[in-house]
Order: C-alpha cells, then structure tokens, then sequence
C-alpha cells in the first residue's frame, strides 16, 4: 500500500481557531474530494491535533518541539498508476489550487509531505 502523508504546520500569523476555520471549511473539503477523485485514492484522514496535556508530555518526554498541527493522509493499493494520474492537466490544477488555498492558512515551509509504503 502507497501512503501520501502531509504533515501541517500552521502560518504563525493565523490563530488556531482560524486554523480551523480554513481546516473545516466546504472549499477544503471540495479540494480534498477532488485529489481522491482524479487520484483515485482508495482512502483518505484528515486529522486535527489534539491541544491536551498528554501531548505536552509526550513532547517533554522526548525533547522534542512542537508537533503539527494537522495531518492528512491518502491511500492507495499500488502506486504503479498513481504517477501517471498525479501528472494529468486536472491533476495539477487542484494541486495549485490546493497550495493557493492552503497557503491563506498553512506555513508550507514548515510543513513536510512525502509518500510512504506500508505492508
């Protein structure tokens, strides 16, 4: 399985309430439903961190920073098509359309996106 993982840091500037404004909005949403629909993802998280103690310790715990803010993730069974999808015309304009919307509320420097393989 061939996993898409993008790890989120938000803009310094945006509060994390407006973060969450941006994270749940329609327009995110649509953009995201339309990466798994052009990419044909089998599946797909959003996921939000967790403000709480315990990540606090955790972070203390390992002598770590900060952790992000936000991760989302996609699936698919082989990545021998995956490719040949992303690099289509729809393909790339909902990743610009996607980074011009993400970058009203996400620091893209900051955030880290890579494919990883599970077995």
């Amino acid at each position: 399985m061939i996993r898409f993982i993008n790890c989120i840091k938000k803009r310094d500037d945006i509060s994390i309430e407006d973060f969450r404004i941006y994270w749940h909005s329609q327009e995110f949403e649509n953009l995201l439903q339309r990466v798994i629909d052009i990419t044909k993802a089998n599946h797909f998280a959003k996921n939000l961190t967790l403000d709480v103690d315990a990540n606090v310790m955790i972070q203390e715990d390992r002598g770590g920073g900060e952790p992000f803010d936000g991760i989302i993730e996609y699936w698919w069974d082989k990545g021998s098509e995956l490719m040949n999808l992303y690099n289509t015309d729809e393909a790339k304009q909902v990743r610009q359309q996607m980074i011009e919307y993400q970058r009203q509320f996400i620091d893209l420097a900051a955030s880290s996106a890579f494919f990883t393989e599970s077995q």
